[in-house]
């Protein structure tokens, strides 16, 4: 309990203390990753550490109410955090990418893909086509009918949504098509996805305004089927 007590006296020493508390956390969390997995995949993920870090610490301090001097300290805390952590995580970052993976770390990560992240994004851009598809298909005719959550650039961005959605799958479901390029393959699919996911989710909003329990209910039934599908292609898989 002492060490608790003794953590919460500095964190309250005064308003700036939990920052600096929480940037010793994120270099010492850095080190440790990095020390413990010497390889790319461990600067990576340093990287991201660090990265992930910088933003939380910034966000915190703006979150602050400060007047006065305090404002004054919080800009040269913010430069700190900046040029500490940034300028670590963007070292890693380089050193990451001028050593270059390890046959057997590229190796590692090939099999990675093809065996799981494709698999992955080939159910998420089937869950999104759906979705939006269904959407897309009941929202149409509600249009048409002057149906006032609905408006025709929502209607467009739903359809986009689907169709990149299906050329998502449509990549995924022959992993053949990457082959040799495995790794940018799927750091563009990843972005593809992420790319869609807030389109899709800006179409939605005016369904959500209007009937919340709707969107979650038909993305909640379309998640059970999906769920239920991949259940019974693994069942009849082990069986074989």
């Amino acid at each position: 309990m002492w060490l608790l007590d003794g953590f919460a006296w500095l964190y309250d020493l005064n308003r700036f203390t939990g920052t600096l508390l929480m940037w010793f956390g994120v270099l010492v969390l850095t080190a440790a990753v990095t020390m413990n997995v010497q390889s790319n995949r461990g600067k990576l993920w340093g990287f991201m550490i660090t990265t992930a870090g910088a933003v939380f610490i910034l966000v915190y301090l703006e979150s602050l109410k400060l007047v006065g001097a305090d404002k004054a300290i919080k800009g040269v805390v913010s430069n700190f955090v900046v040029m500490t952590l940034g300028g670590l995580g963007s070292g890693l970052l380089a050193v990451a990418i001028t050593q270059g993976p390890t046959p057997e770390e590229d190796k590692q990560a090939r099999g990675f893909i093809r065996d799981r992240l494709l698999d992955a994004l080939e159910y998420a851009f089937v869950y999104v086509a759906i979705c939006a598809f269904t959407v897309f298909a009941v929202c149409l005719p509600l249009n048409l009918l002057g149906w006032p959550p609905v408006d025709e650039h929502d209607l467009l961005s739903l359809l986009m949504v689907c169709l990149g959605a299906l050329l998502g799958y449509a990549i995924t479901s022959r992993p053949n098509r990457l082959r040799n390029w495995e790794q940018l393959g799927g750091c563009a699919l990843v972005a593809l996805l992420l790319l869609l996911s807030p389109v899709y989710a800006q179409a939605l909003s005016g369904l959500w305004e209007w009937s919340w329990a709707a969107v979650l209910g038909l993305h909640g039934f379309a998640a059970l089927a999906l769920l239920r599908t991949i259940w019974f292609h693994r069942s009849e898989w082990h069986s074989t």
